[in-house]
C-alpha cells in the first residue's frame, strides 16, 4: 500500500510543477488585470540560435518595411529595462533564410522597457499544401528569466490557422508606405 501511494504521488508531484511551469505562458485572460501574460506560441522548426543584436532586420532585402513597438512588462505593469527579444521570420515572398542571420536578429528594450522592431513586413508559405499567414516569431525574455516563444500575426489575413491566437493578430496602419503596429508584452521577469 505505502509503494502505492508513493507512485501515484509522484505523477501528481510532476504534473503540478509541469502545470506551474507551462501555465507561466498560458496569457490566460484576467479582466481585473491589464497586464496578463502575453499567450505563448509554436517556436516552429526554423529558430536558429545566437541571433546578433540589429537596430534594423533585413534592412538590404526587397519588401515593404514593417516597424512594431510597444513595451515590455511585467504582470504588475512595471517595464522591464534591458529585455531582450529575438526575432526571426521570412522575407517578403515567404523564404525563410538560414545564411548569416538574414531576417533574424534581437532587439534590446530601452530602460524604460521600449522596443522597436524594424523589419520587412514577412510573406506567407505552403507547408504541407496549406498556406502559413504572415507572422513573426519571437521569443521575448527579461536578463534573467524564462523566454516567452510566440509569433506575431495581422489584422485581415485570410490564412489565420490553428496556430492563430486572436490576442496575438496586431492592428497595423500605413504612413509614407510603412506598415506600423503596436504591441505590449507581458512576461515573466
Amino acid at each position: 500500500m505505502f509503494n502505492r501511494v508513493v507512485v501515484s504521488a509522484v505523477p501528481i508531484a510532476v504534473v503540478l510543477v509541469l502545470g506551474s511551469v507551462l501555465w507561466q505562458y498560458d496569457g490566460m485572460p484576467d479582466s481585473d488585470n491589464p497586464c496578463t501574460l502575453t499567450e505563448n506560441n509554436a517556436e516552429g522548426p526554423y529558430y536558429l540560435e545566437g541571433s546578433p543584436l540589429k537596430e534594423k532586420i533585413g534592412e538590404f532585402l526587397e519588401g515593404q518595411r514593417l516597424v512594431v513597438s510597444g513595451n515590455i512588462l511585467d504582470v504588475d505593469c512595471n517595464p522591464i529595462p534591458g529585455a531582450i527579444i529575438d526575432v526571426w521570420q521570412t522575407d517578403s515572398v515567404g523564404k525563410y533564410h538560414f545564411e548569416d542571420f538574414v531576417l533574424r536578429g534581437k532587439v534590446h528594450a530601452d530602460d524604460n522597457g521600449k522596443y522597436v522592431i524594424d523589419t520587412i513586413f514577412p510573406g506567407k508559405y505552403s507547408e504541407g499544401g496549406q498556406f502559413r499567414p504572415a507572422h513573426i516569431h519571437l521569443k521575448v525574455s527579461s536578463l534573467e528569466g524564462p523566454a516567452l516563444t510566440t509569433q506575431l500575426y495581422f489584422e485581415g489575413d485570410e490564412h489565420h490557422d490553428w496556430l492563430t491566437k486572436s490576442s496575438l493578430i496586431l492592428e497595423t496602419s500605413e504612413s509614407d508606405g510603412i506598415v506600423y503596429s503596436e504591441f505590449d508584452f507581458v512576461i515573466v521577469p
